[in-house]
């Protein structure tokens, strides 16, 4: 009698770590509602965002948050439960940018809006997905699909004409709506990269300042180049707007964090200086104008050889 119970007491907790192995239960937290799951988890994801980690480090804590309290099938999660999943999932992609994680993603939404119970947010939400995972077609397809509201902006026309083996580059804004991928050199001479967020005051300050800088002038259009980082604010209207009141300093986007190896902080503003390909320095801040000379320095520059930098 007592083995026959063993052997049921044995059964039942290997069928319960099956269940938890493909997401129909999780050992940690079953029986916990989803909603508490999902409070909990957006609570120590924010923790790890401010913890000062690098960016891929930060990324990984988040998934492994997401694995112990999400992890499962989208098409084996319940109805009642799915806005919270996807939710937890939006959450995780937000810090991670994985884009394995997608097609998890889109089913999500599928459902719901089979079910006829897909939100606004929701819709906007996966949308903004797209751009900041730089799906711009799968966003097209999106819009086509489920329809273009007022605040999608509508069909963006895409032309990817970056190299195969190009190891960095950046989407261009062009006339009537369309953006085009094309290779970055910063192989010759000195060059400024500087990562950004058209959305962060401290940015757009240093970019006034750097722009109204009667020495720097010269160099901007060949010498600096704005990178607009992956955010989950994309404005196709803005940033053309942008670019139409600063053609010496237009906005580029990144295409994707891993052409950017130097980066360990995805922060705003963030200032990279290269020479002939390699980082030689960065920084980044923007606490007051006198950063200027911070940006000097980072170009090997004086008053007396801006004119020799812009014929390198």
């Amino acid at each position: 009698m007592k083995e026959f119970i063993f052997m049921k007491t044995l059964i039942l907790a290997k069928i319960v770590v099956l269940l938890s192995m493909f997401g129909c239960c999780s050992l940690s937290y079953a029986g916990v509602p989803t909603s508490q799951r999902l409070q909990s988890f957006i609570a120590k994801t924010d923790a790890i965002s401010t913890s000062g980690k690098p960016t891929a480090e930060r990324a990984k804590l988040v998934y492994a948050e997401y694995m112990k309290n999400f992890e499962a099938d989208a098409t084996a999660i319940g109805d009642d439960e799915l806005a919270e999943f996807f939710e937890a999932t939006q959450h995780m992609m937000f810090y991670t940018l994985d884009k394995s994680q997608l097609p998890s993603f889109e089913r999500m939404f599928a459902r719901l809006a089979d079910a006829g119970k897909a939100t606004s947010e929701q819709y906007g939400k996966l949308l903004q997905m797209y751009y900041a995972l730089r799906e711009f077609e799968k966003a097209n397809t999106f819009l086509n699909r489920y329809g273009q509201k007022p605040s999608s902006g509508g069909i963006i026309k895409i032309n990817d004409l970056a190299s195969p083996s190009a190891p960095r580059t950046g989407w261009f804004l062009r006339d009537n709506r369309s953006l085009t991928r094309l290779d970055l050199d910063l192989n010759t001479g000195r060059h400024l990269v500087i990562i950004t967020s058209p959305y962060c005051p401290f940015a757009l300050k240093a970019l006034s300042a750097i722009e109204s800088d009667s020495t720097l002038a010269p160099l901007l259009r060949r010498r600096v180049t704005v990178m607009v980082m992956q955010d989950f604010n994309f404005f196709y209207d803005k940033y053309a707007h942008w670019n139409q009141m600063h053609p010496l300093l237009p906005l580029v986007l990144t295409h994707s964090r891993e052409e950017w190896p130097e980066v360990s902080h995805w922060v705003s503003p963030l200032f990279l200086f290269f020479r002939d390909g390699k980082l030689e320095s960065k920084f980044s801040g923007w606490p007051s104008d006198e950063d200027l000379d911070k940006v000097y320095r980072g170009l090997g520059l004086t008053f007396s050889s801006a004119k020799a930098i812009t014929q390198e």
